[in-house]
C-alpha cells in the first residue's frame, strides 16, 4: 500500500471570499512550519498569496507524512478552519 504524500485542503464554504484572509494566514503558517523546516512543499508565497479555496502540501519524505498530517490538523484547528475545510490525501 502506497503512502499518500500529498495533502489537499479545500475550503468549500469560501464561495463568497469571506475566508480568504484566514486561508492565506493558514498558508503562511504552512510555509513557516512545513516548507521552511524542509518537511514539504506548499508552493511558496506565490501559491499562498493567490490561495482562496485550496491549499496543497507535498510531503518530501514518506517517514514524515504522519508528522505533517498532525501539523496540518493542528494548524487548521488553530485558525478555526478545521470544521470549514475538507482534507484529502493523495
Amino acid at each position: 500500500m502506497a503512502i499518500e504524500k500529498n495533502i489537499i485542503v479545500v475550503f468549500p464554504t469560501n464561495t463568497d471570499g469571506s475566508l480568504t484572509h484566514q486561508v492565506r494566514n493558514l498558508g503562511e503558517d504552512f510555509w513557516r512550519f512545513i516548507e521552511r523546516e524542509k518537511l514539504g512543499d506548499v508552493g511558496g508565497f506565490n501559491a499562498i498569496d493567490s490561495a482562496t479555496g485550496r491549499l496543497a502540501v507535498r510531503v518530501f519524505h514518506t517517514r514524515k507524512v504522519q508528522i505533517v498530517r498532525k501539523l496540518v490538523a493542528t494548524l487548521l484547528k488553530d485558525h478555526s478552519l478545521d470544521y470549514r475545510s475538507q482534507v484529502t490525501y493523495e
